[in-house]
């Protein structure tokens, strides 16, 4: 379960995959089939998108202002130009393209970003992001109020869109840079009337490169190159994209035989181990250090993990070196595919990523080394006495942890066992229940099942380099905050660290933000990763980073 800053299931086009390898056809030009082993939910909205394999699609679909490149640098997209950034950090003003088409024809103006972005703070908005606006002046009169209009986005002109901000915001180049934007004709966009557009998130209309042409949440998507998008000589080869359901078990199997071309952000060593060890000569891979860290996540509301003692007992209590030694050992290869981060936190920032990858020590920071001895020790003065079967009990209440497992993830099959033996151990029960995705997810985030469940496993891909998406899993009342963290400390260093313009504050303050997070506990985490892509060699030109997925690759790939 991968988010990307931050489910609804949605009824798309069905069609057949079969046959569709990559071939070479001068008439309809060169296609790549995309092999993904967890399904995507179909919310291809930009605005609505919860899981990165939606994201896979809304960014082939979409553009923003800007964009990440290959070295993590933001470049222009929709922006002729990089924003002008008034002194105080409060105002950034942003010139379009002229001659920009939306997939049906229509021209881009400085209203679509408005609007993109108004939608964001509306009141009856129901999707993820309306942190990216919430920044704005005029937001909460808007949210909260009657003002008819979001005070704080400016249109001068068709083409000039100007963000004046209640206060400084270290990342607000990126946020506002980045958002996907929409056409204001297909959102038909009236205050308090989003209901309709989120109904819509199936039909995605962007300007990019591509154009969804089919879906089926059993089968996979179809992309075809948009015909408005323009392009340089050279680029884009590939006219069509499936994007193919395949299952985990298999899908190595399907690339062997070219049924699947490309197998994207793969960090299963067994699938990764095959493809080093295949006698097929057309495979390979690539890899680099991922954006992305897994981590269990403990309900601190209600049941036993409300407990700061017992969560910190789960982290003492877990030998997470020995579940990455066990998923995460290559064959034929002595390269190290994984690591235990340090702490909850970005791996890829420029500031604080050192600290979470463990290559810079952070002097209060609880990294929770293994040790059986501490872990017994809190929950012995926290009154948990061991019973007669080895399970610790306060009060008649056993110290039993159900765990929330989600069934396509091949990693539970080797973390669950190793949960169960520790824990145990310690004197703690693990009672883990297998669900889909998607019931997880509605799990976790209903307040009404708080009573339903102690743990779970879970990963983020940050998707940028900046340290800011921490607020999304640790402020109170993030939508993302799963633990259910409530800390007035916590939330007081990451407005710190996020509402200023100096880099070298903002970095000190977060980094008191995860030893404060670290303290409380409500994430352990598991495992940091190195990501992979599995292909055919005929597929050339996929450059992938951390910033820079195989989906943003796509004006490069030939196919060979």
């Amino acid at each position: 379960m991968i988010m990307n800053k931050r489910s609804v299931c949605a009824l798309g086009m069905a069609f057949v995959l079969a046959g569709c390898s990559a071939g070479n056809s001068s008439n309809q030009g060169q296609t790549l089939t995309v092999g993904l082993s967890s399904e995507m939910n179909g919310d291809f909205s930009p605005l609505y998108y919860r899981t990165l394999n939606d994201n896979s699609v809304v960014s082939l679909v979409y553009q923003g202002l800007l964009k990440y490149d290959k070295d993590q640098n933001l470049v222009c997209d929709l922006a002729s130009e990089l924003p002008l950034i008034s002194e105080d950090g409060a105002t950034l003003t942003f010139k379009l393209k002229k001659g920009i088409k939306f997939s049906d024809g229509s021209k881009l103006t400085s209203k679509d970003v408005k609007d993109t972005f108004s939608v964001m703070a509306d009141p009856s908005y129901t999707g993820l992001y309306s942190s990216n606006v919430d920044f704005v002046k005029g937001y909460t009169e808007y949210h909260d109020g009657d003002a008819k209009d979001l005070e704080g986005i400016e249109t001068p002109d068709d083409y000039t869109v100007v963000f004046h901000l209640e206060k400084p915001r270290i990342d607000a180049e990126s946020v506002l840079g980045t958002q996907k934007i929409c056409s204001d004709q297909t959102l038909n966009y009236k205050k308090g009337k989003t209901a309709k557009i989120e109904k819509n998130n199936t039909k995605p209309m962007g300007t990019g490169p591509y154009v969804l042409k089919s879906y089926d949440k059993s089968v996979g998507a179809s992309l075809e190159k948009n015909p408005y998008f323009k392009t340089k000589k050279g680029q884009y080869s590939v006219a069509k994209i499936m994007i193919k359901k395949t299952d985990s078990s298999t899908e190595v199997k399907e690339l062997e035989k070219g049924s699947v071309d490309y197998i994207p952000d793969v960090t299963d060593a067994d699938k990764i181990s095959s493809v080093i060890q295949s006698k097929n000569k057309d495979l390979t891979l690539d890899s680099y250090n991922g954006d992305r860290t897994n981590w269990l996540y403990l309900n601190t509301a209600q049941g036993p993990c409300k407990e700061q003692a017992v969560r910190q007992a789960l982290a003492y209590g877990f030998d997470r070196q020995a579940y990455i030694d066990s998923y995460y050992s290559l064959e034929g290869s002595d390269e190290a595919m994984a690591y235990v981060p340090s702490s909850l936190g970005n791996p890829v920032s420029k500031t604080c990523g050192d600290v979470v990858t463990g290559k810079e020590k952070l002097d209060g920071l609880n990294t929770y080394e293994y040790s059986p001895e501490k872990a017994k020790q809190l929950l012995d003065d926290a009154g948990w006495k061991v019973g007669a079967d080895g399970i610790r009990e306060k009060d008649g209440v056993r110290l039993s942890i159900r765990f929330l497992s989600i069934k396509e993830k091949d990693n539970m099959d080797s973390m669950i066992p190793i949960l169960q033996k520790d824990w145990q151990e310690i004197g703690v029960e693990l009672k883990a229940s297998t669900m889909e995705f998607n019931t997880v997810v509605s799990t976790i985030s209903d307040d009404s099942a708080l009573g339903d469940w102690d743990a779970g496993w879970v990963g983020l891909s940050y998707g940028s380099p900046e340290d800011t998406a921490m607020n999304y899993l640790l402020k109170s009342k993030a939508i993302d905050n799963f633990p259910r963290l409530n800390d007035s400390q916590l939330d007081a260093y990451l407005d710190a660290g996020t509402y200023t313009s100096d880099s070298e504050t903002s970095a000190q303050a977060f980094k008191q933000a995860m030893i404060v997070q670290a303290d409380l506990c409500g994430f352990i985490p598991t495992d940091g990763v190195k990501v992979y892509g599995l292909r055919n060699k005929k597929v050339k030109g996929m450059h992938t980073t951390s910033t820079y997925r195989w989906f943003n690759s796509m004006d490069t790939v030939k196919i060979k």
